[in-house]
């Protein structure tokens, strides 16, 4: 790609293509010189706006985190007070995660411990918000810590397994997961919004 003359690279510009790098090459191929080349622009770009390599990985998690784990749990508590409702939005956003990006930064974290405690903090809040969803509907509480941990490990199963990520067949199986909660649902908890919303 040809430099970018007089053309601002800001950082939301290096987390999105880094996201795209992990995603095409995985993390062996996510380097400086590939970074910048994507870009189109020189290393001195990189360095006006990251103290270097460790301070741009520190950053792009901390992106990672807020955009596609603080974020979405966010949106799913500002749409509605409905938890049969939130559930199907967050199916709805599951669907949309940077799911071979996901993988990627996965496999990244087997060889590099700070980005093993990202990936363990985003796992931890992600499970989190699920079981407090699914507690506002499911009356057993232990039944609701399974369903969220059952609907953790499929998404995280799906990352891995599918290559590249087939988003008609995380909808199918997130339809049915919907359909599997549903089973336990409090019939007082959600009203007529307790239906199948393929």
């Amino acid at each position: 790609m040809p430099r970018r003359a007089g053309v601002q690279v800001g950082p939301a510009q290096y987390f999105a293509t880094a996201m795209d790098l992990l995603a095409e090459r995985g993390p062996g191929e996510l380097k400086i010189g590939t970074l910048c080349a994507a870009l189109g622009v020189t290393s001195g770009s990189f360095y006006h706006h990251f103290a270097g390599w460790s301070g741009f990985v520190r950053a792009l998690l901390e992106h990672w985190e807020t955009e596609q784990t603080a974020r979405v749990v966010a949106l799913t508590q500002s749409t509605t007070t409905d938890p049969v409702q939130r559930l199907d939005v967050l199916k709805h956003l599951a669907v949309d995660l940077p799911h071979a990006a996901e993988a990627a930064i996965r496999a990244w974290a087997a060889g590099d411990v700070d980005v093993a405690v990202a990936l363990r903090r985003v796992d931890d809040r992600r499970l989190a918000a699920l079981e407090g969803v699914l507690a506002g509907a499911v009356p057993d509480r232990a039944v609701a810590a399974r369903l969220a941990s059952f609907g953790q490990s499929m998404l995280v199963g799906f990352q891995q397994i599918h290559h590249p990520p087939d988003p008609a067949l995380l909808r199918a199986l997130l339809d049915d997961y919907h359909q599997l909660v549903l089973r336990h649902v409090d019939p007082g908890a959600g009203g007529p919004s307790i239906v199948d919303s393929r």
